[in-house]
């Protein structure tokens, strides 16, 4: 077909803006009369409409720190999630894994520093399936300063279900599956092991000075071992104290968890109910665990009488008063 020229107060417009990604969904040519001064005006206004867009992030794994108004800055930053079916079998069912990037504001002290506000990135990648109780999971968290943050000042990743950061440390728990416990563990900011136990750590705060944790952990390297009692002030004073019998526990027990407990000698400590803590204001003025003093750990075994009541005292900060950080505690009458 020979081309046939459009009549003079006629144009054709191709509305495409590739910064700010507008595109028309197929080849249309808009026919329209159009006026000299007005075709120049509409094409002023796309232009300008372009380049007001264009100022966003164009790769939002990249932190943009834009300036909002004068003394004020907003920060941004974004990662992608994911979600991915792997495959679909008669044992597991349907596979999947998810990746998952989410932030919040928390208030803690880093190591040396005052408690203060910082952004905390969580990555979760959870790899689970419709078949089957338990998943695997891991979380990397990485911290920065508001202030600055651009600049990550901590990061940590760890294999559980959930990650919970505490004003002084945080904490980890993987749950059990098919009857077994959940293992809970508790670190320092700087991602050094504080104590670990079955299903749940217990504090003790002596007010203004400083916080001890008590845990337990059922099992051991053979049949003889019970369990663990776990006393620790830091990641650099733990001690343990392993639960042995002659004979193993009964077998109604399941794992064979004690109730845990502290008990004092003063009337002015007590169990917190609301904090889940113990409360050790007869020792408000020891400044050191070597000053702790007046307390004994309870181990009550209800579920299997062979084992009962264990008691472990504290003297001068220490199990049984011994500087062993590892130590043998052997159930009598067993």
């Amino acid at each position: 077909m020979p081309h046939v020229p459009l009549p003079k107060p006629y144009v054709r417009i191709f509305p495409f803006c590739v910064r700010n990604h507008v595109f028309a969904s197929r080849s249309v040519h808009f026919l329209m009369p159009m006026k000299p001064w007005l075709l120049i005006a509409f094409l002023s206004f796309s232009f300008a409409g372009c380049s007001d867009k264009s100022t966003k992030s164009e790769s939002p794994e990249t932190p943009l720190s834009i300036e909002a108004n004068p003394g004020s800055a907003m920060y941004e930053h974004s990662e992608p999630a994911s979600f991915q079916l792997l495959k679909k079998d008669s044992t597991q069912g349907w596979q999947y894994r998810t990746d998952e990037t989410t932030y919040k504001v928390v208030y803690v002290a880093l190591e040396g520093k005052d408690t203060q506000h910082y952004i905390a990135k969580y990555r979760t990648l959870t790899d689970g399936a419709t078949g089957l109780e338990s998943q695997t999971r891991s979380i990397q968290i990485s911290l920065s300063s508001l202030d600055n943050p651009g600049k990550t000042l901590l990061t940590a990743k760890h294999d559980c279900d959930e990650l919970t950061l505490n004003a002084r440390n945080f904490q980890t728990v993987k749950h059990g599956c098919c009857g077994s416990l959940d293992e809970v563990k508790l670190y320092d900011y700087q991602n050094r092991l504080i104590i670990e136990g079955d299903s749940k750590l217990i504090p003790a705060e002596v007010p203004n000075q400083f916080t001890f944790y008590l845990s337990f952990q059922a099992g051991g390297p053979d049949t003889t071992t019970i369990g663990t009692v776990h006393l620790s002030y830091s990641s650099a004073e733990t001690y343990h104290i392993q639960v042995k019998a002659s004979k193993p526990a009964s077998e109604n027990c399941g794992p064979v968890v004690p109730a845990l407990s502290l008990r004092s000698t003063s009337k002015k400590d007590s169990y917190n109910e609301g904090l889940s803590q113990y409360d050790l204001w007869s020792l408000e003025h020891s400044t050191s665990p070597e000053q702790v003093n007046g307390l004994t750990i309870r181990a009550n075994f209800d579920c299997d009488p062979a084992i009962g009541l264990i008691e472990i005292p504290i003297i001068n900060g220490r199990p049984f008063g011994k500087a062993d950080k590892n130590q043998v505690y052997w159930v009598k009458g067993k």
